[in-house]
């Protein structure tokens, strides 16, 4: 049996997953980007006239896109409460202030936006619990969200890691929801390439790592490695996931040996990292799988060694590794008469 406390704790922390999501949520239409397609009459944008035209203000209208797919505020008093509240300076304030709007206007074109403001300016404001509230929220209206789906993932993976059970539970279901709405997922018109592909990566870590937790607590190995590689692929810096990679890899029948390369990796990162302690940790579990399946420690420390030059899984790494010698079966007792 593995050891589970290593495997379930998370070598993150709150502060590294709430910056994750401010790049997740900060891509809503802003009040700034509505200033461009304000209202004429009596509104706050006249003071800043854009050059493109401004829709006419249709009193009581439904918000709607335009014919170019962009996001119109036809209603004037919906339009200044939207940019009111998006303006507003205090992080706390903006987050209640959107959230409110979204209460008072739920058909409103940017009723969406709005949550997903919410949801940076609580970033901003360092309140996870707030940013997974909002979150949930949003996936009540809209199940196929996949930002929000990536927060959900990387709060509960969190909360998992703490031993939260409810949270291990949505974590397995957003996880794979969220890789099946990502693969759907389109650049969204306000949205610049370099941002939707930064994007796209962030949230491909999140929800193959997400999986990859799920399996490993579930004891399914061989598809937690699937998960783990190719959230790794993606970012070969991430502590965590290679950690747990290497756990995956170790406790597979047959051990998969390229798990000794990621444990190595894993101590060189929490070591640079100045996490002495979680490297400690870790080498005690490693090391003593590296002795079992080798024979003996020799080679342990070359392997240490050399993963802190490398950036990669060497080719052929595991082919290296000699796997000590079967013990041989135990004789067959005589029959008996």
């Amino acid at each position: 049996m593995f050891r589970l406390n290593f495997a379930r704790r998370t070598f993150g922390s709150a502060g590294r997953v709430l910056a994750l999501i401010s790049a997740l949520s900060a891509f809503g239409i802003t009040a700034a980007a509505l200033q461009q397609n304000a209202p004429q009459s009596g509104s706050p944008a006249q003071a800043n006239p854009s050059s493109q035209a401004a829709p006419s203000v249709q009193a009581g209208a439904p918000a709607e896109p335009d014919a170019s797919g962009k996001k119109v505020i036809h209603d004037e008093a919906e339009y200044n409460a939207y940019l009111a509240a998006g303006n507003t300076p205090d992080p706390k304030e903006r987050a209640e202030a959107l959230e409110s709007f979204a209460q008072k206007y739920p058909k409103s074109v940017v009723a969406g936006d709005a949550l997903e403001q919410a949801m940076s300016a609580w970033q901003a404001a360092g309140d996870a619990v707030k940013v997974l509230e909002v979150a949930r929220e949003v996936l009540q209206a809209d199940q196929g969200n996949v930002r929000a789906l990536a927060i959900v993932v990387a709060l509960d993976r969190l909360s998992a890691g703490q031993g939260d059970s409810a949270a291990l539970d949505e974590l397995c279901l957003y996880s794979t929801a969220g890789m099946r709405e990502i693969a759907m997922w389109h650049k969204p018109a306000e949205m610049t390439d370099a941002d939707f592909a930064s994007l796209n990566r962030q949230m491909a870590i999140i929800f193959n790592g997400g999986a990859g937790y799920c399996a490993l607590r579930q004891q399914d190995f061989s598809q937690a490695r699937d998960w783990y590689g190719r959230a790794v692929e993606f970012d070969a810096s991430n502590l965590e996931n290679i950690y747990q990679l290497a756990i995956a890899d170790l406790e597979m029948t047959p051990v998969d040996a390229n798990g000794f390369w990621y444990c190595a990796k894993a101590i060189q990162l929490a070591r640079i990292s100045s996490r002495t302690q979680v490297a400690g940790g870790m080498e005690e579990y490693c090391k003593p799988k590296y002795q079992a399946y080798h024979g003996s420690a020799e080679g342990w420390d070359s392997i240490l060694g050399l993963s802190a030059a490398q950036d990669s899984l060497p080719p052929d790494f595991a082919k290296g590794i000699k796997a000590a010698p079967a013990p041989p079966a135990p004789p067959v007792p005589p029959a008996q008469k």
